[in-house]
């Protein structure tokens, strides 16, 4: 999908609303290994291991939104992010689409 180190798993928080699910496309932004190079982005999102289906902490990238075909994505794990970390990546995607 274009995203992540080849051979490797790309992982992505949907950002789509319900509302949509009838849609064969999903709304997402993707995952990547925390650094500390992101900690100083406001539009990197840290989002705990213990809320991902990875052995490590993540970080939602807010500003590479993209969509994707239901059909391109396998069968996995998931994990569910919390009320709160789901708010920042929200408060952030208001600053992306400049709400």
């Amino acid at each position: 999908m274009g995203f992540g180190a080849e051979g490797r798993r790309e992982h992505f928080v949907v950002i789509q609303g319900d509302f949509l699910s009838s849609l064969e496309t999903v709304i997402v932004v993707p995952l990547d290994d925390h650094a500390s190079f992101y900690d100083e982005n406001p539009l990197a999102i840290a989002i705990p291991k213990s809320e991902t289906s990875t052995l490590r902490a993540q970080v939602a990238l807010v500003h590479l939104p993209s969509y994707f075909s239901l059909e391109k994505f396998d069968a996995a794990p998931t994990g569910r992010l919390s009320s709160r970390t789901m708010a920042k990546v929200d408060d952030a995607l208001r600053i992306v689409l400049d709400l």
